[in-house]
């Protein structure tokens, strides 16, 4: 029996968002408790901060509306939300910053905007044994 696959690997499919928003949500959850290890932050704080992140992530990703919307529930899920996560990713998404988290919040897009730069920097360079010589 013979198997053929017709998908178009150019063109993204459900799956592949699925994968993106898994791949995003997991290093977000990562990146937060390696952060919470080294400083102490109030669970109000935690959350802020996990709230820019992604946010943040999904902005510097550009990843559409729909994907956004994956990440943050996957990353609650992740945060053992529960039978919570959808309400508590639709909040994280949705709902104003109260002005006395916006510095964790700005914590965590910040921290986003390293982890896009070093994912840039890694697909841009070669080690010097692997670059083409110079003429």
């Amino acid at each position: 029996m013979q198997i053929t696959n017709n998908r178009n690997f150019d063109t993204p499919t459900k799956d592949d968002s699925l994968e993106t928003a898994d791949a995003v949500a997991r290093a977000a959850h990562l990146w937060i408790r390696s952060l919470c290890l080294n400083e102490f932050q109030t669970e109000e704080e935690r959350y802020a901060i996990a709230g820019g992140l992604v946010v943040g992530l999904c902005e510097r990703l550009a990843l559409n509306v729909r994907v956004r919307e994956l990440v943050a529930y996957v990353y609650t899920l992740l945060d053992n939300e529960g039978n919570q996560a959808l309400t508590v990713s639709r909040l994280m998404l949705d709902q104003p910053i109260p002005q006395s988290m916006r510095r964790a919040y700005d914590i965590g897009r910040s921290e986003a905007a390293g982890i896009v730069e070093m994912l840039g920097y890694h697909d841009h360079y070669k080690p010097l044994s692997k670059q083409e010589p110079s003429k």
